[in-house]
């Protein structure tokens, strides 16, 4: 009788050193193969059929207690639960206790260990510090002399840097500038040493948690003040995880810095906005701020520039009825909206044309990857595909921890076509977000018209970039932090409005909450699913391991 067994070992997890064999009869013969090489490994002793001790996992105890306590103060009337949202030091209390369980965890999981593969913001901030854009690394004269550089299978055997823009005969970095001139370069003037891509990444993250945050609180402030605090925090934590904050977490790579710090401004810029804006005037220096945020945003990922979109209907009012924007009386709060906007501009612009010779032009399609990007086009028959895999494929369940696996990708479409498989659609992972399709059934329950029109053109903007990243870069799972904050911010609005009524409150406000909870412990499996803890980390993933699969 043969076994294959896929066990996995450590050390320092007591339950790994013991492996259940379930045999319908006697084993004569016993092979255990070590898939990993190790330098070093020494066996002390194996015995047979031994009695396994009661094991009692600490952890697992304090997690139940405190799901139960969770579970508890959510759906059930305890007095917590009757806290109104009123008081602005409750951002504050919530945001440091979720901080410093994340910080605790960032501890535990050993983000320190992420692989330092990708040296683009590197090789940028070595480039900026002698006053150039262009990198100061070597290029091949085998590139140089090619008539198409960007087809890959032209350099096959050319020894280039990956994934780096490649411009006249100059090598660039097409990531962001802004996350190098905010952390990588003061960092390197003052210590004379780089910072980690992951240490820049997780100073991303903390941003934008607390910039989700303030956003909810500033959203609930203004139109739903009457909502109950336990509201506010779990609507703060689904913003985030929607927005998908879960997949940076598991591996804040170089890739998902743009990213992280395109939604810390843009979530921050929206905030400034709808703080700045009052029923009959504009206070002029968080209209300022909230300019400026939006606008360092084409500084880090240009999708997100959609938020001067998503704007729109929030200053509707004040520039066509109220008049006090772009009229003669308001030159002042006028010049406060514009000014940052032009200046952060004027300076992309310049960046772009200094390297690309076009203002516009941002460099993406340069990258030296897997296809060529400058010939890669519109076409219409991709657009579905993409559709269908972000949105609604469906999740891939098991019993073995981490519980999900991903959906692979199938496609009819003849062509090259960039992808990573999946762990579920946007719409399968936060299901409580298929609310926001139906925006229009809420219209007379919002009532505020500019909410509702904020509402609408967030969810359409959020199509719109999935079909542009779909036609312009592929389908990949980090793009999800391209829209995934605008359907949360839709759904967000149609959620406040439902509990806003006491009625409707008490009919669905359970389910919400649920549907809430699901959400958020679907997108934490994702997290768990990268699986990039075990070869990082096996001894703290194999405690997360027999943590859940208690059973084993």
């Amino acid at each position: 009788m043969n076994f294959d067994i896929d066990s996995g070992y450590s050390v320092d997890v007591k339950n790994s050193h013991y492996i259940r064999i379930h045999a319908s009869e006697e084993i004569n013969n016993l092979k255990i193969t070590f898939l990993e090489n190790h330098q070093n490994l020494k066996i002390n002793k194996i015995i047979i059929n031994k009695q396994v001790p009661l094991m009692i996992n600490n952890i697992r105890l304090l997690l139940m207690l405190g799901i139960i306590f969770f579970i508890t103060m959510i759906f059930s009337k305890t007095p917590i639960k009757n806290i109104k949202f009123n008081q602005s030091y409750m951002f504050v209390i919530t945001f440091i206790i979720i901080l410093s369980l994340f910080l605790v965890f960032a501890k535990m999981a050993s983000f320190n260990t992420t692989i330092e593969s990708s040296y683009q913001y590197k090789d940028l901030t070595l480039a900026l510090t002698k006053k150039q854009f262009y990198l100061d690394i070597p290029v091949p004269e085998e590139l140089n002399k090619l008539n198409n550089p960007y087809d890959p299978n032209a350099r096959a055997n050319i020894n280039y840097y990956w994934d780096y823009a490649y411009f006249n005969g100059k090598y660039y970095s097409y990531f962001g500038i802004v996350p190098c001139l905010l952390t990588y370069l003061p960092f390197y003037l003052i210590t004379n040493k780089m910072i980690l891509n992951c240490q820049v990444g997780i100073i991303g993250i903390i941003l934008f948690m607390m910039a989700g945050f303030y956003l909810v609180y500033q959203l609930c402030q203004k139109y739903f003040s009457n909502i109950s605090y336990i509201w506010y925090v779990l609507l703060s934590l689904f913003y985030l995880a929607a927005s998908g904050i879960f997949l940076f977490i598991s591996y804040p790579s170089i890739y998902n810095i743009p990213v992280v710090y395109g939604l810390f401004f843009a979530t921050l810029g929206l905030t400034f906005w709808l703080k700045s804006i009052d029923e009959d005037h504009f206070n002029k220096i968080y209209l300022f701020l909230g300019s400026l945020c939006a606008s360092l945003v084409a500084g880090c990922r240009p999708q997100l520039l959609v938020i001067f979109f998503i704007a729109i209907p929030l200053f509707w009012n004040s520039v066509f009825k109220k008049r006090n924007l772009f009229s003669k009386k308001s030159i002042k709060e006028t010049l406060s909206l514009v000014v940052p906007i032009f200046l952060v501009a004027a300076f992309i612009m310049y960046y772009n044309y200094a390297r690309f010779g076009n203002i516009f032009d941002f460099g993406a399609n340069y990258n030296l990857t897997t296809n060529d990007m400058t010939r890669r086009g519109i076409v219409f028959d991709r657009t579905f595909t993409g559709l269908f895999y972000y949105l609604f494929s469906p999740i891939r369940i098991n019993l073995v921890f981490p519980f999900i696996e991903k959906f692979p990708i199938k496609t009819a479409y003849i062509g090259k076509t960039i992808y990573e498989n999946f762990y579920g659609g946007f719409f399968a992972i936060n299901i409580i977000c298929l609310l926001s399709l139906f925006i229009l059934k809420f219209k007379k329950l919002i009532k505020n018209k500019s909410l509702i029109n904020f509402g609408i053109t967030s969810l359409f903007m959020a199509v719109l970039i999935i079909i542009v990243d779909t036609q312009m870069a592929g389908i990949l799972p980090r793009y999800i932090g391209d829209f995934g904050w605008l359907f949360a911010i839709t759904t967000i609005i149609i959620i406040l409005s439902i509990i806003n009524n006491k009625n409707l409150d008490y009919k669905y406000g359970k389910y919400l909450k649920l549907l809430i909870v699901l959400s958020l412990a679907m997108n934490r499996l994702t997290y768990f699913a990268e699986n990039l803890l075990l070869p990082y980390n096996p001894a703290f993933y194999h405690k997360l391991f027999y943590l859940f699969t208690f059973w084993f």
